[in-house]
Order: structure tokens, then sequence, then C-alpha cells
């Protein structure tokens, strides 16, 4: 059994530059797996998630290309994910690039909060108040520990 890991804003903040970089190919990855989506699911060949999900074999072949793409797209998404996975920072909403690391402040758990195009983290809340209970790191006492 593992200990839960909690941050300090320097730490944190240290992998702001690593996620960065990650979330710029996240979001392209994203955006071309849309586009391939939408026109696989056009021609009426959109790829499902169970494992029923196989093309015929007189499948025409740009069909075949396409899918071969946004299902090695779907893994280059793997693996972006799991690099943010493995720096302990939580993915809570992937589109916006939003990531929350557990700290603790005044002996309680916190989530230190940071999205996609922030410079550094600016941010925290309580585990029950997700994004909208953000409020400025300036406002905890001691997060180096």
């Amino acid at each position: 059994m593992s200990r839960k890991r909690y941050f300090t804003l320097a730490e944190a903040n240290a992998q702001v530059s690593v996620l960065q970089r990650v979330f710029i190919g996240v979001l392209q990855i994203r955006s071309q797996l849309k586009v391939l989506y939408e026109r696989l699911d056009a021609a009426g060949f959109a790829p499902r998630q169970d494992e029923a999900d196989t093309l015929p074999d007189d499948a025409p072949s740009d069909i075949l290309r396409d899918r071969a793409k946004f299902y090695g797209l779907v893994e280059a998404l793997r693996e972006q994910v799991e690099e943010i996975h493995a720096t302990g920072a939580q993915i809570k909403d992937i589109e916006t690039g939003l990531v929350d690391w557990p700290a603790r402040n005044a002996n309680r758990e916190i989530l230190l909060c940071w999205r996609f195009g922030e410079r550094e983290i600016g941010f925290w809340h309580d585990a029950d108040t997700g994004f909208a209970g953000r409020r400025p790191v300036s406002e905890l006492d001691d997060l180096t520990r």
C-alpha cells in the first residue's frame, strides 16, 4: 500500500513547463481525432468502443487509412495522459487542460489547481468544491511541507 503524495507549491510549479508542453500535444491530438471521427462518422464508419468495432472486408481504402490513423492517435493520446499522471498530477478536464495536485495546508487536504495557459499555479480549492471554488494561493498559510 503506497502512501498518498502531497505536493508543495514549488514542487507542483516545477511541473508546469512540462505540462504546458504535454498539453499542447494533447490538444493537437484531440483536434485531429475530432476531425477524423467526424469524417468517419459521415461515411458511416465511426469507431465504436465495443468489441464489434470491425470493418467490412470491402471497406474503402481511405476509410481503412483514416481508422488506422484514428487508433494511432488514440494510442498517442493515451501515452500523453500517462505522462501527465506520472508527474502525480490529476487531470480534471482534458479539453481545457485542467490539472490538480494534492497538497496540505493547515492540516487539511487541498488541491493546487492549474489550467493550461496559466504561467504558474495561482489557485487552490478544497476537494469538494472543484474549479468553481478556486481561491488564490496567496490565501494559503504554508505549502512548503
